[in-house]
């Protein structure tokens, strides 16, 4: 009895951290969860993201018992439950992980602590374990190396064990991104040039221009982070380009000409996206409500991916849900300010998702935590704004 007591007084105690321990474990299984649906059989993985929404609900449910409610947390309830009353429950349990991200995000974005400065490291530590652990397995021949070839170069892109070269620099963008998140405000030259061989020898196996651009980007942006976070711009205008960038990601598809340079020339700097979305958007268009998408094929059978997460999204699940998530967006921006250099990383994920859904996932992408990067108010005053950005 004794002893019992004593746990209930250390966890009162101590109740901010355990709930930081218990949020960091339900944000690592979502960041497992995510990427095990290249591995996993239909029951196993439709098991492990039970488990990993049940951490997300629990952990929500814990944030409100410490916090209570706020606009945020009863939107999310609202958005959840549309969710799961109008998607069909095989689209964020088996066929679709975006769907999956966006009830965890819907749960886990609204419950962080701000004040936990280690859970990007932690999680950068985590996806090393997970990296370390995947080509253990590729080494053992346990895992294949899914190869593609581009006869235009002459090239054999690699996975290496990640199942498509695509997702393997899914995954160190996905490094890159906490990398330099968790690094102080000047970042070594040294560390760098590293960045700089990693990222080269990683486009060199897996030819992925969308991971060589991005990369280029969060290496400017930690060259550069000292200066950047020094500037602070307000979540209006943050919103405002977050929008922006969905109305482009479905605009310029919607309006795709075969025919013209211009159009032509887009199409080429997304990989083909704008094309591959136009072909689904003149199939099949928008509805309000979710619905099932049938596949695309050419006229030799192969399929049509439709990668344009904004596209996609919006004709799969209709426009009552695709707009929940910009809505919960605005909630945690229009509020708040952001440094220039958080700024730049979250304006870089939603791009990416023009190209690759990951962009908008919070297993990938974990500058999509806006309350957690948000400047803390006592300080949003204390550096120069940039002009015309209040």
């Amino acid at each position: 009895m004794n002893l019992i007591k004593e746990e209930w007084r250390f966890f009162l105690e101590n109740k901010n951290k355990v709930y930081q321990c218990f949020y960091t474990i339900a944000l690592i299984t979502v960041v497992y969860t995510y990427f095990f649906k290249r591995y996993m059989v239909d029951d196993t993985y439709v098991e492990l993201t039970l488990f990993s929404l049940l951490l997300s609900l629990v952990t929500f449910i814990w944030h409100l018992y410490l916090h209570k409610w706020s606009r945020e947390s009863l939107f999310a309830v609202v958005a959840v439950g549309i969710c799961l009353i109008l998607l069909p429950s095989d689209f964020y349990l088996i066929d679709f992980a975006p769907d999956f991200s966006l009830l965890s995000f819907f749960l886990l974005s609204v419950s962080v602590d701000p004040k936990q400065s280690n859970l990007v490291t932690i999680i950068f530590y985590a996806k090393i374990l997970l990296a370390i652990g995947i080509l253990l397995f590729y080494i053992s021949g346990k895992i294949p190396d899914v190869t593609l070839y581009r006869p235009a170069k002459h090239l054999v892109r690699h996975s290496y064990g990640f199942m498509h070269p695509n997702s393997l620099s899914m995954f160190i963008v996905s490094l890159f991104y906490d990398f330099s998140l968790m690094r102080k405000k000047v970042v070594p030259l040294s560390e760098l040039l590293w960045l700089i061989v990693l990222g080269l020898l990683v486009f060199s196996i897996t030819d992925s221009r969308t991971g060589l651009l991005i990369f280029a980007v969060i290496l400017l942006t930690s060259l550069f982070k000292k200066q950047l976070l020094a500037y602070k711009i307000s979540g209006k205008f943050v919103f405002q380009s977050i929008v922006t960038v969905f109305v482009l990601g479905t605009l310029l598809s919607y309006f795709y000409q075969p025919k013209s340079s211009v159009f032509d020339f887009l199409n080429s700097i997304f990989s083909g996206r704008l094309r591959n979305a136009h072909a689904y958007i003149k199939a099949y268009g928008f509805k309000f409500l979710p619905r099932r998408v049938p596949d695309l094929h050419y006229a030799n059978g192969a399929r049509i991916f439709n990668e344009n997460y904004y596209v996609d999204s919006l004709m799969r699940q209709g426009i009552l849900v695709y707009l929940l998530f910009p809505i919960m967006i605005g909630l945690q921006t229009l509020k708040k300010r952001f440094t220039l250099y958080h700024f730049i990383l979250i304006l870089s994920a939603f791009l990416i998702a023009m190209i690759e859904d990951y962009g908008v996932s919070l297993g990938i992408c974990t500058i999509l935590l806006f309350n957690y990067f948000a400047v803390p108010e006592e300080t949003s005053h204390s550096t120069e704004e940039i002009q015309g950005l209040k």
